[in-house]
């Protein structure tokens, strides 16, 4: 990585305050761990997937944990801050069958969707995600939070 991006990355991290800092690798650590979903939400996301064809008919709740997992453990994929209203959430960016796909989840590591957008960077960018870094970088930063 160039100096100049890991300054950027690490200037990233002042958007965030000491809390949400210690927040946010909770939350990352807990979704790193187990995908959790809020009650019967976990297989009404599998099958609009299914419908929208981002996966296969055939594919369990399993599967699509899998792929998740896939996405929130690879240290090199990318790590992003949504707002929406007063609420934080998290969005992990990384390619998975193929395809760049977007996990978002929220305090707790507690998942609330993912999907593979079909303009990623649109997406993103109408929305107003901010770049917080790649996965490793922004663990090694939220570590450095004092209790």
């Amino acid at each position: 990585m160039r100096r100049e991006d890991l300054d950027n990355i690490i200037r990233k991290a002042e958007v965030l305050s000491s809390a949400e800092r210690r927040r946010l690798a909770g939350a990352l650590v807990k979704i790193q761990e187990e995908v959790r979903w809020k009650p019967a939400k976990g297989l009404t996301h599998l099958d609009k997937r299914r419908k929208m064809k981002h996966l296969d008919q055939a594919a369990s709740i399993s599967d699509y944990e899998e792929l998740i997992h896939e996405i929130v453990r690879n240290k090199r994929n990318i790590l992003y801050l949504y707002e929406f209203g007063r609420t934080h959430y998290y969005a992990a960016r990384g390619i998975a069958d193929g395809n760049d796909w977007i996990v978002l989840f929220g305090a707790g590591g507690l998942m609330e969707t993912a999907f593979p957008p079909e303009n990623i960077d649109d997406y993103l960018v109408r929305r107003g995600f901010i770049f917080l870094g790649y996965i490793e970088e922004v663990l090694k930063w939220t570590k450095k939070v004092k209790k």
